[in-house]
This record gives C-alpha cells, structure tokens and sequence, in this order.
C-alpha cells in the first residue's frame, strides 16, 4: 500500500516537472515524509519501566506512548499474568515482539490498530482452567453520521480493557466484550464522543459532529485561547466556509462574514479585482500569515486556510507598528493524526458583467447630435445665426432603417461569458512524531475582451511539516508561494473603456469593412478593437514569484511544567517583473475611387519598450519564552518575545524607443530618449512584546500586554516608543446568583484599551507617509525638478532636502473597546456587541505658510493633525438541528464614523471661505453642494427665477436644473452651499450568512450590503457627447421639443436636462440632483451541495464525494441605476465591469 502511495507521487511529480522549481521541491519533501510516516508506524521509540503488572496494561501504556490501539479477542492474553518489561528506545514492533513472545503470539496492523492473533493455546498452563474456558460475547453493529452516512475509521474500546477494533469503509465494527453489561467508547476527530452500553448483539450508533476545535478556540496575538476567555475584540471565520466563496481573490471570499471588516470590490479586472479591505475603517491592515507579516495573503488558495481572524481593538498592540489599523492573523491547514488523505477540488466558472449601462446606436446618435446642435443655436439667443446640422434628415432616417450601418462598439469589444477554472490538489495525515499537509492549486482566469489577451494565471503551492525531533522538541518547516502570470493588453482597462464610451457608433471599426485595416475614427487614440489586440499595438506582461520559508523550533523546558521556549526565522522574497510594450500601429481610410487604404493616423510612434524589475527580501527572526500554568482556579499565561524584521528591496527600470518592430527587446531599442532608472531601499524594526492573562475560575480575565518598538525613521533619542495594551473580562453567567437562569450559557462584558505607534510606513497612506531621516540636513540627487543645461548639455543637479525636524516621531492611536458576549439555550441563539472608540494623534501634516521665493528650502513634516473614530457593531447567530435537517442564520452589522479634530489649513480669507474649507472639528465623508430643487418647468418659471446662470438666466432651458437659494439673495452662487450627503465609503456595512442541511444536501447563502453614503454621478453619465464622445442610451430620457428641429414646438419632460454638447455650467454643479443614495444589497455568494452516499463512494475507494453549484454578485439590490453600487463615482462610466461568476465544482477525498 505505501509502495502504491509513493508510485502515484513520483508520478505527480514527473507531471508536475515542467510547473515550477520550488514545486519539485515540495514533492520531494513529501515523498520523503510519506516515506517517513510510512515507515516510522513501526519505529516509534518507546521508553518505559513496569514491574509486575498484567499483560493489559503494558498494551496500555503502548497506546499511550505511540497512539495505537492494542485489540485482542478469544481471552487471548492471559490476563492474570504477571510481567516485568523495561524498554528504553525500543522500537514498536521490538515491544510487540518481547511481549507477544511470552504469549507465543503474533500480531498485524490494521487502520492503526494492532491486532493480537495465532496465541498457541498449549503454553498456557499457568492460566487458571475456568479462566481458559470463560465466553465473551460478540457484539456488532454500525456506525453513522446526523445524515444517516456511515462513518470509518471510528475508534471503538470497551471500557477499562485494552479491548477495541475500529469501523471499516462502511460503518461496520465487530467486538468481543466480557458481558452485556460492558460499556463500549466510540470516538473519531470531528465528532463529540460516545459512551453506550453493550446491552444487544447488534449496535447502530449515531454520532454528532463535536463543537469545531476552532469554535472553542480563537487566534489571538501570538498564541490561542479558549473564546470564553478573550477579553478583546475578535472575530473569526474558519477555512470551510471561505471554500463556499469560489473566487479567484482571497479578499472577496471575506466579504460580509465578519462584523467590522469592510471590503469593496471596485473592479472585476482579473488580477486586479480584489477587494479594498480595513479593518473598522480605520485603514490598511497588517496582514499574519502563520505567525510572519505578508503582503500577498489574497493570493493565497483558500484550500490552504484554517482559519482567519481579526483582532479590532488594543488586542492588536502587540504586533506592533504596522498594526495600527487592526490585525488580519491566517491560520494555514497543518497535518493531523491518522492516514494520509488526499482531497482534490475543481471548478469551472463563467464570468459576466454585473451591471453596466448601454451606448446609444447609430440613429439614436444621430439625432441626439441634431438636437443638441439645436438647442446650442437657440440658447445663443441669436436667431440669425445659421443652424449647422451634424446629420441631414435623411442620414437619420437611413440610420433608423439600416440603410447606413452603425457600429455597437461595446459589443464589438466585449465578450458577454468568460472562463474561469481553478484546481487544487491537498495531502495530509501524520502520526505522533511528524503531521505534514501539502497543497497544490491553479486558477487559469481570462478577461471579457474578444481579443483574449487579458488572462490570469497562478500557481499555489504550500508545505506545512511538523516532527518531534527529541524529547520535548519540536520542529516546523512551513514553505509556501505562488507564480502570478498576467497578461493584458498594452493600454489600461480604463482607456479602453474610455475608447469604447467616445467612438461614435455612426463610424466603422474597419476600413471598407477589411478587418486588415482599422480605420480612423473620431477618437483615433482610443480606438479599442486594436488597441485590445496586443498582435496590433502591443501588451503589457506582469510576473510575480513569491516564496516563503517559515522554520521554527519549540522546546518544552524539562522540569518546569507549563515553559516553552521558541525560536523562528522566516524568508520571504518577491520577485516582480513588468514588461509593457506599445507598438506602432496605423489607423485607415479608404478611398473608393481609386481603391486604395490610406494612413491617416500613426499611433504609439514610435514603437516602445518600458521594462522594470523589483525584488524584495524581508527576513525575520523571533525568539520568544511562554509560560502556562494552572495552579487550582488559577490559570496564568506569560508570553516573553523579542522580533527583528527587514525590508531590502531594489528595483531597476529601463526605456527604450525603436524603429522597427519584431525583437520587443531593450537591447534592440535606439539611444534616442532612452532611459534607466534604479534605486534600493533597507528597512529595519526592532520590537520587545511582552504580554501575561490571569484567568481566576474562569470567571475574572484580566490581560496586560506591551510592544516597545524601535524604527529606523527617527532620531536616536525618538527612535523607541513603549505601547502598552489592557483588558479585562467578567463572565457574568459563571456568578453563583446566575446559576439559577438554566438558559444562560454565558455572558460576559468586555472592556480594554490600548496605544499603538505608527511610524508612518506605506500601510499609513500617501496622507501620513513619513519620509526616514528628516533629522538629517542633506541633499537629494539627482535634483526632482529638474535639471540645468550648460551649453548644451543637461546636467543633473542637487537639491535641499528642506528644513530639518529632530521632533518628528511617532503618530499613535488609543483604541477603547466594551464589549458583550452573550450564549442562551445551548447555543442555540448568540450575540457579540462592541462598542469602540479611537483618537489619533501626532499626524502628519506641513505648516500651511507663506515663504518668500529667496527663502530656498522647503518646510519639513510635523505631528500636528488629529482625528478620531467612533462605532459599534452586532452578530447574531442561531444555529440548530430540528431531526435530519439544520441550520444556522448569523446577521452581522456595522457603523463607523470618523471625525476630524485639528486640520492644518492655510488662513482663510472669507467667512465663506472658513465655512467651506476648514474641516477641523467636522465629520470627514460629507459632500458639499447645492440643493436641487427640481428642473424648469417653462420658461416663464425661468425668468421668475434667482439668477443662477450668471447672465441673466438666458441660458437656460425647460429641463434644467432648479436650485434652492439659501441665503435668500436672489443670486445662487458659493454661498448657498450646504452638506448635502455623504462620501463614497459607506459608514454602515451589514452581512447575513444563512446555512442549511439536510442529510446529504447543503445551501449557503451570504449577503452583503452597504449603506450611508451617496454615489455622485458626473461627466459621462450626466450629459452627453463629454469631450466629443458618444453617449449612454439612458439619457434619451431627457426633456426635448416633440419636434426637435421646431423651436417652438412643446417641451417633452424627461428625467435628464436638455441635449447640448459637452453639458452646461448649469447643470454640471455639484448638487443634489446627480447625488444617489447607494445602498444596496447583494447576494455575494451562495452554494448548493449534495454529498453522495458513503455507501456508494466506498466502493470505488472513495471516502467523500461532493458536487455543488456556486454564484458570486448574482443578485444586486440598489437604487443606483445602470451602474454597479460599488463603484465609487463610476469613474465617470469608464471602468472594467463588476462580474458575476456562476461556477461548478467537485471535492474528492481519498
């Protein structure tokens, strides 16, 4: 059998040889721990001396010291026997052998069970006679799960002997006990034990599935603890359920599931399509994976997570500098226990736009563009000025009936179905010396243009190995990364997406309709059917390389009961590599008379090459002490660590011109305008944690922890700063006057408080950037602005590095948390409410002065800013079991709100002007503009009117827009600004995750929605033909003569002001006719499964086989028309599409 195993690896790994190196390199680490595994089942040391005791107890203490149970039936040890044994680094089977010796016996091992057989009955004299001739009974039965399935691999004992055997493939188990009266013990990972009397000669048992091991415990700031006792915030969600989210981005499975963690997905680009995520709108996160700081944890396969939480309050402090904005801890699979397993996954998905609006057609267009050259005549009030149609009357008709072709330019770009594929492929099992996973993954995601040229594809892999190297030492070796290969046309998604809004769809994408010819158009550098096509105009190529190698060592300090020392050191290094290549391209006209294809237009001239490389080593090394003790109803835990960590990274980055086309190589470019640039950069922290829980009678919780952080930033004597964090929790529930309400599982209140210091790092945002050394005078070479020429030659130049400051140091945020826990009826029915404050101080900001010109330097960063944030959040969650079905509906909420404190502004110099630019002591994520108070109904209501337009409101025309004069002056200008709503950043996020089973089928189902905030609608999408482009089809819906070429004709109301060209002054203010409310609700994910029969499954050596139907974004709920809710602005309509993804899929264990 473990011939078999290693066969079918090897063969892995000759397929998997040309993927990629590191990849070899885990196969070769599982081959040897397999190999191992497989033949340490017989090697385990075994140390121990026992005088005159039975049989069945040395059988005792082997499964004790090797975790395999000893099962013998018949009477065949002799159980009145006395023995003497002494083992000292003996073997497995050398114990075995020297016991079953006396015995005159053999044994076998069966699914890590040893089985006593061939006892030679003649050799035992000794054993009393009625002894010998004593009957167990046979007992059978069955073994099964809550959905009636059969369970393997159940471990069955009879109480009080060495007695047991465990099921097979299909639930079985037969067992000899004394009597009917012996109790038999069931137990297996993942469900609660049992105990039932053997009263029967056939047994069926159902066992419930336990209480998750990561339910009872929780990830905290290095370490874990039981839920019970967290006195901080934290909220976790396990590895399974983000497998119900099959997305090609880690951040998008995490949406909705946790309260206080916000995620908006701003594009469907893949590769670029995660989501923006913080933590209580605080900011960047600092993102643990297994212990070690990452940056690339959405690129991590979700089948390699255990479980991933989030510490939201001064829980966080004691990681540190980074850990300002809250703390992301992932928790990757390790090895367990038991048999190797293999668990293959696949899903096949097809991607679509969520929602985007429609262009207009060609007739639509045409006689858009009549009308608005219409009403820009009449508004110049100058009747004898001559009317320019863009389009005849007739063009239009002919447009209209399809004598003259149009072109849909988004259809012509745009697939409306795209693949998405992905494969993964996990090993794990172990014994009690070495426990190993190992996991593979692929995703292969391709974009929605025709050309295909927009693809993804990555490659995971992961190795987690852990082993018992001496007594009490243990050993881990944690290797992980990913090749990103992304592939993309040579323009950005945005520019083409711009292209698409400004062709006209009255122009042809080909010349005489030759695709060999791309004609001209009116928007010749946007023309996007070429510009997609990298075979045309050139690509833009990313490669990314990550690995990871985290080893640690653990030491159980011998002679102090509850201390263990630990050491680790990680590696990570990064390799990226950018390649973007513009190709020279001609765009035609044709000239029928004399047949021929003219180039009217060269774009990308010339041909160009922009190359960069980056490369980024981040080595880290801890060494820590942890203490755990119990004394009585004392429990104590002290944590002792010291950290150093680094960043060197450096980068290269090179540009080339050519003039031919064909070796898209920078060695081939001219020397003409080439460039190359470069720099390096070493980054160094230092931080002492220190950290002790005091737990009484599981009642009182207290813990005090501290990070004392160094950085490289700041001056010497500014360099350290000491952070310290505290909690307490009271579980109220465990108080004697509590014990009376039965339905009260647990309540308990939360409070701490905590300081965190931020150096400024590219986690704080460009805002709070500090930029290292500003203690240091010096100078910056070569000089940013510029250089100076002499003669003819330009020569790089110096320039100050500005005014210095030795005070800067450290901005830092005191967070404030309460928090409830409450549990009734068994957990049926639970909540968790915090309430949270925090205050930042000492951010960044220059003084707002007036220097003169001779002054000569620039003025440096000072701590001067302030702001803070205030919320709350809730989770509800009930789950229950009502016979063959169950089911759990968990909403989550949250509200967060931020408020300026100091803001250092320049002077104002009007009221007005104070009124509208000091943000100090004001809530932040307001918009300020003008009240709509509908649209011009006449003109004769025009005329009544407060002048608004600045010329007597000549301008204006039935259908624009009407705004409030608040100050009551009869003119409308700045002054009559107020808040008129919110920011695009919702301040209310909310989630509900529904579960429900029944036997072998299962249904997830997760929303997400957001609220308070406003989309403000502007350029494209509120007036047509912006900077000569095309138009979107919904705002036909505007006011327009019945007859648009009669000035006098009757106005037609509609939604949207009047046609003109590129809009009005007037109807272009910021106001609350373009301003929606964007809250929404979607259905992010749901998954419909069936688990077929073990019965069946088992047959074919299958242990589980599971398919499932899967969706992402498919249903959106939103005020907002025509556009995706969560596409901040819209981008003014120019962006890559949200997508929904319906997926299929299969999980096989083996």
């Amino acid at each position: 059998m473990n011939l078999y195993v290693l066969n079918n690896v090897a063969g892995l790994r000759m397929r998997l040889r040309k993927i990629l190196l590191v990849m070899k390199l885990t196969t070769l680490i599982l081959i040897l721990t397999l190999m191992q595994v497989s033949g340490s089942s017989l090697a385990q040391k075994v140390n121990f001396v026992m005088k005159n005791v039975r049989v069945e107890q040395v059988f005792e203490e082997v499964t004790r010291q090797t975790g395999y149970n000893v099962f013998y039936a018949d009477r065949k040890i002799n159980d009145e026997k006395r023995i003497d044994v002494a083992f000292k680094n003996a073997t497995l089977d050398e114990v075995m052998q020297a016991i079953l010796r006396t015995e005159h016996g053999s044994y076998t091992i069966e699914d890590h069970t040893i089985v006593i057989n061939q006892i030679d009955r003649h050799h035992r004299k000794e054993v009393p006679e009625e002894v010998n001739h004593h009957q167990d009974i046979t007992i059978k039965g069955v073994v099964k799960d809550g959905k009636g399935e059969p369970i393997p691999n159940v471990s069955i004992k009879e109480k009080g002997t060495a007695k047991g055997t465990s099921t097979n493939n299909m639930g079985e188990f037969t067992i000899e006990v004394r009597d009917n009266s012996s109790i038999l013990l069931f137990s297996i990972v993942g469900f609660s034990n049992q105990e039932r009397k053997a009263d029967g000669r056939f047994m069926t048992v159902v066992m419930n599935e336990a209480i998750s091991t990561l339910e009872q415990m929780v990830v905290v700031g290095y370490g874990v603890q039981k839920k019970v006792s967290v006195t901080g915030s934290v909220s976790t969600v396990e590895g399974k359920d983000l497998v119900k989210s099959p997305v090609a981005n880690l951040s998008n499975a995490l949406v909705g599931r946790l309260a206080g963690l916000r995620a908006t997905q701003r594009t469907g680009e893949p590769g670029y399509d995660g989501s923006g995520i913080d933590i209580r709108g605080f900011g960047n996160a600092l993102i643990i994976v297994d212990g070690v700081p990452s940056d690339n944890f959405s690129k991590i396969d979700a089948n390699e997570i255990e479980s991933f939480t989030i510490l939201k309050d001064a829980s966080a402090a004691v990681y540190g500098v980074r850990a300002a904005n809250g703390v992301v801890l992932i928790t990757t699979k390790k090895g367990a226990i038991g048999k190797t397993r293999i668990n293959y996954s696949t899903y096949y998905g097809i991607q679509s736009n969520t929602r985007y609006p429609k262009f207009v057609n060609a007739a639509e267009f045409a006689e858009l563009r009549n009308e608005a050259a219409v009403n820009a005549w009449i508004k110049k009030n100058n009747p004898s000025t001559t009317l320019s149609l863009p389009f005849t009357k007739e063009q239009v008709a002919q447009y209209k009936n399809g004598t003259l072709p149009g072109t849909d330019w988004f259809d012509a770009a745009i697939r409306r179905n795209t693949p998405q594929l992905q494969h993964n492929l996990n090993i794990d099992g172990g014994n009690e010396d070495v426990k190993y996973f190992f996991s593979l993954g692929y995703l292969n995601q391709s974009g929605m243009w025709k050309s295909d040229d927009t693809k993804v594809k990555r490659y995971n892999f992961r190795s987690n190995v852990e082993a018992k190297i001496g007594k009490g030492l243990t050993a881990g070796l944690n290797l992980s990364g990913f090749l990103e290969d992304r592939d993309y046309p040579g323009v950005s998604a945005a520019i083409l997406m711009s292209g698409i809004s400004k062709q006209f769809p009255t122009n042809a994408i080909y010349a005489n309709n030759n695709p060999d010819y791309f004609s001209k158009s009116n928007y010749e550098t946007g023309q996007t059917i070429l510009l997609m096509n990298k075979d045309f105009s050139g690509y833009d190529t990313y490669r990314k390389k990550y690995f990871s190698a985290i080893a640690n060592l653990t030491y159980e300090i011998p002679n102090v009961d509850g201390l263990k020392a630990k050491a680790l050191f990680s590696y990570q290094n990064t390799n990226e590599n950018n390649k973007n290549y513009l190709k020279k391209y001609f765009l035609y006209s044709y000239d029928a008379e004399n047949q021929m294809y003219n180039a009217d237009y060269t774009g990308n001239d010339p041909s160009r090459l922009t190359q960069s490389t980056l490369e980024i080593n981040a080595p880290l090394f801890q060494v820590s002490l942890n203490y755990d003790k119990k004394f009585g109803k004392h429990a104590i835990t002290a944590l002792g660590l010291f950290e150093s960590q680094q960043n060197n990274s450096s980068n290269f980055n090179a540009y080339r011109e050519f003039l031919i086309d064909g070796i898209d190589e920078l060695f081939a470019g001219t020397g003409k305008n080439q460039k190359s640039d470069g720099s390096s950069a070493e980054i160094a922290r230092l931080g002492y944690v220190g950290k002790l829980n005091y737990n009484y009678s599981g009642k009182y919780l207290f813990e005090f922890g501290f990070r004392y952080d160094g950085t490289y930033k700041f001056q010497p004597d500014k360099r350290f700063g000491f952070f310290p964090n505290l909690s307490a929790g009271w579980r109220i529930s465990e108080e004697g006057f509590m014990k009376s309400i039965s339905a009260i599982d647990n309540l308990k209140l939360r409070v701490s408080w905590g300081k965190v210091g931020d150096d400024g790092g590219n986690d704080s945002g460009a805002a709070n950037y500090i930029k290292p050394f500003q203690y240091l005078n010096g100078y910056r070479y070569p000089n940013p602005d510029g250089t100076y020429i002499f003669g003819t030659d330009p020569i790089l130049g110096l320039s100050s590095n500005g005014l210095t400051n030795p005070l800067l140091t450290w901005f830092k945020s005191t967070t404030t948390n309460i928090g409830f826990d409450l549990s009734l009826w068994k957990g049926l029915l639970s909540a968790e409410i915090d309430v949270f404050y925090r205050k930042r101080t000492g951010l960044l900001a220059t003084r707002m002065l007036s220097l003169p010109n001779t002054f000569g330097a620039s003025l440096p960063q000072e701590n001067l800013n302030s702001d803070n944030t205030r919320g709350f959040e809730l989770v509800l969650t009930h789950k229950n079991k009502v016979g063959d079905w169950s089911y759990t509906i968990s909403p989550n909420f949250s509200f967060t709100r931020t408020k300026n404190g100091y803001l250092e502004r320049a002077p104002n110099t009007s009221a007005l002007a104070n009124w509208l630019n000091n943000n100090s002591n004001r809530w932040n994520n307001l918009y300020r503009g003008y009240v709509a108070t509908g649209q011009f109904q006449s003109q004769e209501e025009i005329n009544k009117a407060p002048q608004q337009d600045g010329s007597g409101n000549k301008t204006l025309l039935p259908g624009d827009i009407r705004y409030q004069d608040i100050n009551g002056d009869g003119i409308i200008d700045g002054e009559d600004q107020t808040i008129i709503g919110r920011g695009s950043v919702p301040e209310i996020f909310y989630g509900l995750n529904l579960g429900l089973s029944y036997k072998g089928f299962d249904l997830s189902l997760l929303f997400q929605g957001a609220t308070n905030f406003n989309f403000n609608i502007v350029g494209d999408l509120t007036y047509p033909f912006s900077n000569n482009a095309s138009a979107f089809s919904f705002l036909t819906n505007r006011w327009h003569r019945e007859d648009i070429y009669d000035p006098n004709s009757k106005w037609i109301p509609g939604e949207f002001p009047s046609t003109i060209v590129d809009g009005t002054a007037n109807n272009k203010l910021n106001s609350t006719f373009w301003l929606r409310d964007a809250t929404y609700v979607r259905l992010k994910n749901f998954e419909v499964g069936y688990t077929l029969s073990k019965t069946l499954t088992h047959k074919i050596g299958i242990k589980n086989t599971r398919v499932f139907i899967a969706g992402q974004n498919t249903l959106t709920i939103s005020k907002v028309k025509y556009l995706d809710p969560e596409i901040a602005g819209g981008g003014a309509g120019k962006y890559y599409p949200q997508q929904k993804v319906w997926t299929m899929g299969i999980n096989i264990g083996l």
